[in-house]
């Protein structure tokens, strides 16, 4: 018999930080977990759009990743064109996920 293993987002867990930031081509992103990391790049919204749009949009992302609705707080940093969120309160796991 195989093994079961477990889903990637029942292995992560949930994000505690969001960081976004501008690059001249696209919006990246890094998910921080409790212990790994996911990186990437927005594909849309586009790089000149308000950062108020990328941040929904990665908000969106990181909860279709961990299959939860999760309360984020933004904050700029002290770096241009980036912003950390703080992953405030998470909800259940969708119901299909249990």
């Amino acid at each position: 018999m195989g093994s079961r293993r477990k889903p990637y987002w029942r292995t992560f867990g949930t994000p505690k930080t969001l960081v976004l930031y501008r690059t001249p081509n696209q919006w990246r992103f890094a998910l921080h977990f409790e212990a790994p990391t996911a990186h990437g790049a927005l594909d849309h919204p586009a790089p000149s759009c308000e950062p108020e749009t990328a941040q929904a949009a990665l908000h969106r992302r990181a909860e279709e990743l961990t299959h939860r609705e999760l309360e984020v707080s933004w904050q700029p940093t002290d770096q241009p064109d980036w912003w950390t969120g703080v992953v405030t309160k998470t909800g259940p796991l969708s119901a299909a996920d249990h």
